[in-house]
C-alpha cells in the first residue's frame, strides 16, 4: 500500500495470527481470552501522508466475563 497519492512510500503487506478461547464456566457465564498480535510482529495498519503513518498494536491479551440473565 502506498502512504499518499505521489506512491514515494510503500508499506510492507502483512499478515496477523489473533486467538481465542471461550471457557463456559456454568449456565449464563463465560470466561473468554483474547490475544491479538500472537506472533507480535511490527506492522502498519494505515497512513494519512508519508510522515502520518500508523503502527499496528503490539501483542495485547484481553480477558472477558460474560454474563446472561
Amino acid at each position: 500500500m502506498f502512504a499518499a497519492i505521489d506512491n514515494t512510500v510503500t508499506l510492507p503487506g502483512y499478515s496477523r495470527a489473533d486467538a481465542a478461547v471461550f471457557i463456559p464456566l456454568r449456565e449464563g457465564v463465560r470466561l473468554q481470552a483474547n490475544i491479538e498480535n500472537v506472533l507480535n510482529k511490527t506492522y502498519y495498519v494505515n497512513a494519512d501522508s508519508n510522515t502520518n503513518i500508523s503502527p499496528g498494536s503490539p501483542r495485547v491479551l484481553r480477558i472477558g466475563l460474560t454474563a446472561r440473565f
